[in-house]
C-alpha cells in the first residue's frame, strides 16, 4: 500500500513532501531519511507503527528533485529544516528517528534542541563516514563525479549489498525511482559534507534517551561501530538484528517497528514522563 503524499509550506517558502501514519494527536515521531533517499523509504515501516503513535516522515531538501542554486546540503541545513518543519506542523516535541546518514541530522538536532526531543532513535546510523575507506573511495571516485541525469546503474550499485533479506520488487523499484529524483549536486555536496561529520563530536551532550538499532551484517554501521556510538551517548540502549543489513527497516519492518514502539512507549510512560508535557 502506498501512503498518500502530503505537502506543507515551510517558513522558508520550501514546499515539503511528507507521509504520515497513526493518530494525528498521538505520540509524535519524526523520521529522517539518508542521502539519496526520500520519505518513501519508511513506507513499510510506517505500516507497522501502531496507531497511538503519530509517525511523520518528510523528504529532505533537494531529494524531491528541486535543486535551488543558493541551497546547500549540509547536516546543519537538514537540521534547520527539521526545526522549520516541527514549527510549521505545530509539533513542540517529538521522538526523532534518523536512518542511515539521517542519523547525523537527528543526533545534531538532539544536541542543539534538547527541549524539542522526547527521545532519539538511530537506525543503521554510522558513528562517522570519513573513517571508512570504502565510503571515502566511493565519494571520490563516483559520487563526486556525478552529473545529471544521475544514471540508474549508479542508483542500483549504491544500494547493492546494503540489505541481506529479500525486499519486495515493487518497493525496490519505487525506491530506485525516488532516488532518481535526487539531482547530482545534492549527491555530490551531500556526500562530501557527510564525510566531514566527526565522532564523537558533541554526543556527550545528548540529554534524551536514545535507542540505537543496527543489522548484524551492516557493512556501514557495523555492530562494533554502533557500540562506539552507544558508548558516546549517555542514556542509550543498543539492539542488533543479527541477520539484517544496513537497510534493516526495508528488510524486516515489522520487528524493527516493534523495537521502536517498545522504546517510545517505555520512554513516554517512564518515571520522567511529566517532563514531556508541552510548554
Amino acid at each position: 500500500m502506498v501512503t498518500k503524499l502530503k505537502k506543507m509550506l515551510l517558513p522558508n517558502n520550501r514546499l515539503a513532501s511528507y507521509i504520515e501514519a497513526g493518530d494525528p494527536l498521538g505520540i509524535p515521531l519524526i523520521l529522517l531519511h539518508g542521502l539519496g533517499d526520500s520519505c518513501r523509504t519508511f513506507e513499510g515501516l510506517l505500516q507497522h507503527i501502531p496507531g497511538h503513535i503519530c509517525a511523520i516522515a518528510f523528504t529532505q531538501r533537494g531529494h524531491d528533485g528541486i535543486d535551488v542554486p543558493e541551497m546547500t546540503y549540509r547536516t546543519q541545513d537538514f537540521e534547520a529544516d527539521l526545526l522549520l518543519f516541527m514549527n510549521a506542523a505545530d509539533i513542540q516535541k517529538a521522538f526523532i528517528l534518523g536512518a542511515s546518514s539521517g542519523g547525523f541530522t537527528a543526533r545534531k538536532f538532539a544536541v542543539h534542541h534538547p527541549k524539542r526531543v522526547l527521545g532519539l532513535i538511530l537506525l543503521g546510523a554510522p558513528s562517522a563516514l570519513g573513517d571508512k575507506p570504502d565510503i571515502v573511495k566511493m565519494q571520490e571516485s563516483t559520487i563526486s563525479r556525478l552529473t545529471d541525469p544521475v544514471p540508474l546503474a549508479f542508483i542500483k550499485s549504491f544500494t547493492e549489498g546494503l540489505f541481506t533479506k529479500p525486499v519486495p520488487p515493487d518497493f525496490l523499484e519505487q525506491m530506485f525511482s525516488e532516488s532518481l529524483k535526487v539531482p547530482a549536486r545534492v549527491w555530490r555536496e551531500g556526500g562530501e559534507a557527510l564525510l566531514k561529520e566527526k565522532f564523537p563530536d558533541q554526543l556527550h551532550q545528548v540529554k534524551a534517551s536514545a535507542l540505537i538499532v543496527c543489522g548484524g551484517k551492516d557493512p556501514i554501521a557495523s555492530p562494533n561501530d554502533q557500540e562506539k556510538l552507544a558508548g558516546a551517548i549517555p542514556d542509550s540502549r543498543f539492539t542488533v538484528f543479527p541477520q539484517l543489513g544496513h537497510l534493516l527497516y526495508w528488510e524486516d519492518p515489522k520487528n524493527v517497528a516493534k523495537e521502536i514502539t517498545s522504546f517510545v512507549d517505555e520512554v513516554w510512560m517512564g518515571p520522567d514522563s511529566a517532563k514531556f508535557e508541552y510548554e
